[in-house]
């Protein structure tokens, strides 16, 4: 009887398949590595900016309880709507965050700014109100919003590197 010589081909082919399949495995567990990373990393920053803008906001409510604490003051003090709006611009003299700004029917609106992140602001416009029998109300809000930081974008655009070295292409 003749020995028919395979030449160990099943062997080889056995070998070739699992080093294939062990390189697929291990191609897969760095891709899933590598996007798990990502998403955390991306997770951690959206938190961190929703974190700054609760901190931003809360601080923006804080403000607007000591206007309306002043405000309140200035109505004790005020016996008609003209001094109330007169003595406003007082009151906020030595605040350099708060500016304030007279409208076209005569009352008095109040801004202010609080930086969430480098490139983000929340601002804050009010319009004082004079309280009456239907309205007790002393101010009205009439902004209450997020923007882009003017200073920060300016700096990106001339070429500087903020803190995250991020470049802007315009």
């Amino acid at each position: 009887m003749e020995k028919k010589h395979s030449g160990g081909i099943n062997i080889g082919t056995s070998s070739i398949l699992v080093t294939f399949v062990l390189l697929a495995l291990v191609t897969f567990a760095a891709l899933s590595y590598i996007s798990a990373r990502s998403d955390y990393v991306l997770s951690k920053e959206a938190a961190d900016r929703t974190a700054s803008y609760y901190d931003a906001n809360r601080m923006a409510e804080i403000y607007l309880a000591n206007i309306e604490a002043l405000l309140s003051k200035q109505l004790g003090n005020s016996k008609s709507a003209e001094e109330y709006y007169n003595g406003i611009d007082g009151l906020f003299a030595d605040n350099e965050n708060i500016e304030v700004t007279k409208t076209d029917d005569g009352s008095k609106q109040l801004s202010y700014s609080i930086a969430v992140t480098n490139g983000q602001n929340l601002n804050v416009a009010l319009t004082v109100h004079y309280p009456d029998v239907n309205d007790d109300r002393l101010f009205l809000i009439d902004k209450w919003s997020t923007s882009v930081n003017r200073d920060w974008l300016e700096s990106v655009k001339e070429g500087e590197e903020g803190q995250s070295g991020t470049k802007l292409l315009f």
